[in-house]
């Protein structure tokens, strides 16, 4: 009887409890600066619970390397104008982000500029002063 009691006062507590956010820190990028590159789009992937950026990013000898930049969530880029459809493969495009603290080839995505001239912000402003700080939801 007492090992009944416990069982169900334990599932009541987990009941109540709030479920704890299970997201990682931003610590991984450097937070006091923001770095402008310009590469040719290998893959958007437009996914929770971050969407992903892959660029083809050539150095100073012409040879190309794949960045990979981590945005914000589907909803809060959503409400911010981004789409499926809002970078294709082969596309060029400039993109501001916060790099990695390690110097690995990526960051945190703040803006992308297409070849037209449009400029997507991240959730988190455009890293320059411009664009809207969304609240999570």
């Amino acid at each position: 009887m007492i090992a009944r009691i416990s069982i169900i006062t334990a599932v009541a507590a987990l009941a109540i409890v709030p479920p704890a956010a299970a997201h990682h820190s931003f610590a991984i990028f450097d937070q006091s600066k923001v770095t402008y590159l310009t590469g040719t789009v290998k893959q958007f992937e437009l996914v929770n619970p971050h969407a992903w950026l892959h660029l083809m990013i050539a150095n100073d000898k012409a040879q190309t390397a794949e960045w990979q930049f981590e945005g914000g969530s589907t909803a809060q880029l959503a409400a911010l104008g981004w789409t499926a459809q809002s970078f294709k493969p082969g596309d060029t495009v400039q993109i501001g982000f916060r790099p990695m603290k390690d110097g690995s080839r990526g960051g945190q995505i703040m803006s992308v500029k297409t070849a037209s001239g449009q400029k997507l912000c991240s959730n988190r402003g455009c890293g320059d002063g411009s664009g809207s700080v969304l609240q999570p939801f």
